[in-house]
C-alpha cells in the first residue's frame, strides 16, 4: 500500500534534483569515463580507473532511476534516499583516501560533492520519518 504523497517542496526539489544528477552523473561515467576522471581531478587514468568508474556510473545510474521512482510514495522514497546517503558517505570516505594518497585535486573535488550530498540526503530522510 502506498502512503501518503510528500508534499515538501524542499524534499521534492532535492529528491528530483538528486535522482537526475544521479541519472546524468551516471550516463557520463558509463559512456565516456575518461573526460568524467579527468573532471573528478584524478591525475593518472588507467583501464583499471575505467572500469571502476564504469561501476560506479552504473551505481548512480541504478540509485538515481529508483530515487525518481519513489517520488510518489513517502516510505520508498526514504529507502531510496537512505541508500543515496549512504552511498555518498561511502563516497566521502573513498575521497578523503584519494586525498590522503596525494590525489589532492581529485580528494578536493569529490570531497566537494559527496559530502554536501551525504549530509542533504541525511537530512531528506530525516525528513521523510
Amino acid at each position: 500500500m502506498k502512503e501518503a504523497m510528500i508534499d515538501s517542496p524542499d524534499v521534492v526539489g532535492w529528491s528530483l534534483a538528486s535522482g537526475l544528477g544521479r541519472v546524468a552523473f551516471g550516463i557520463a561515467m558509463l559512456a565516456a569515463p575518461e573526460p568524467s576522471l579527468r573532471a573528478l581531478g584524478f591525475s593518472e587514468i588507467t583501464p583499471t580507473t575505467i572500469t571502476v568508474t564504469r561501476v560506479a556510473g552504473i551505481r548512480d545510474l541504478v540509485l538515481g532511476v529508483v530515487t525518481l521512482g519513489a517520488l510518489d510514495d513517502r516510505r520508498r522514497l526514504r529507502a531510496a534516499t537512505v541508500a543515496n546517503a549512504a552511498a555518498d558517505t561511502g563516497d566521502t570516505l573513498a575521497f578523503t583516501g584519494a586525498l590522503r594518497s596525494g590525489e589532492r585535486d581529485a580528494g578536493l573535488r569529490g570531497l566537494g560533492a559527496s559530502l554536501p550530498a551525504a549530509l542533504a540526503g541525511a537530512w531528506t530522510a530525516w525528513r521523510l520519518r
